[in-house]
């Protein structure tokens, strides 16, 4: 057993490994190819599920079902199902199966798998770089780890001048953007979610800002929980508390920092407290 990890944390990020791996397998030689973009059916979400879509979730539920662990799970593609035989699910999971799935069809190497469980007062958050192999999981209270690497901290920049962010907007509200962009040093638009908030756990980036209203539960609930445990902050555009219950296609804004200055990061957007 690690030290940063409960027995029970171990067991999960083995789980979860277990599901990356398979991802990897079943998506490796699809990207960047043109079938892999060939939509195969309307998802849960309401956005179309391409063919590598389908494949990394189908990987990740097998995995899931062969663990013998009983799942209600919350996916982008299926929508709810559940794995396993128990009554009672072992845990409640959110899936993003592929994460920057533009990214994966058009052969760019930035592009993820996430997963987050909970049970009573237990919660884990895992996302793995399906393009590099390496991977980010916290548990609640135990902090934020990668692997390879250590334990994750936030940066400590308190200069926004000097703020690398990573940031999305959508027409016709570009505007929105304009004061963070006048602010900051550099903004990226890297294409997955999960792993940009990864980033900022790890303290490459010092913030993550989007704008379009589209972010869902099980976009975020692993990239929240890391990059909590790594000392960050995570809100909504108006500086609220992101709630991982309730409606989990409900679509909102997201801010992601290293807490230092954030409510400066919201007041350029024009959202938080007045």
């Amino acid at each position: 057993m690690s030290e940063r990890l409960s027995h029970r944390g171990d067991d999960l990020k083995e789980l979860c490994d277990n599901a990356a791996r398979a991802v990897t397998d079943a998506v490796g030689e699809m990207a960047g190819t043109a079938a892999s973009g060939k939509m195969v059916k309307m998802g849960a979400d309401g956005t179309p599920t391409k063919q590598i879509d389908r494949a990394a979730e189908n990987a990740v539920l097998n995995t899931l079902q062969a663990s013998g662990l009983g799942f209600k799970v919350l996916s982008e593609e299926i929508g709810e199902v559940m794995i396993g035989e128990k009554h009672e699910p072992d845990y409640f999971l959110h899936l993003d199966p592929l994460d920057g799935t533009f990214n994966a069809i058009a052969g760019i190497p930035f592009y993820s798998v996430s997963i987050y469980l909970s049970k009573d007062d237990f919660h884990f958050g895992y996302i793995s770089d399906l393009a590099s192999g390496g991977s980010f999981y916290a548990e609640a209270g135990r902090g934020a780890y990668a692997e390879p690497g250590g334990r994750l901290q936030v940066s400590t920049n308190a200069d926004l001048s000097h703020f690398s962010i990573s940031a999305y907007t959508l027409r016709p509200h570009t505007g929105r953007m304009a004061a963070i962009g006048d602010t900051v040093r550099r903004i990226r638009t890297l294409g997955s979610t999960a792993l940009e908030m990864a980033l900022v756990a790890s303290g490459r980036l010092d913030a993550f800002v989007d704008l379009r209203g589209m972010m869902r539960v099980v976009d975020v609930a692993a990239g929240k929980i890391i990059l909590e445990e790594a000392g960050g902050m995570v809100t909504d555009a108006q500086g609220n508390a992101l709630l991982l219950g309730g409606n989990m296609w409900q679509k909102k804004d997201l801010i992601g920092s290293n807490g230092l200055l954030h409510a400066e990061l919201l007041r350029l957007i024009g959202g938080g407290p007045h």
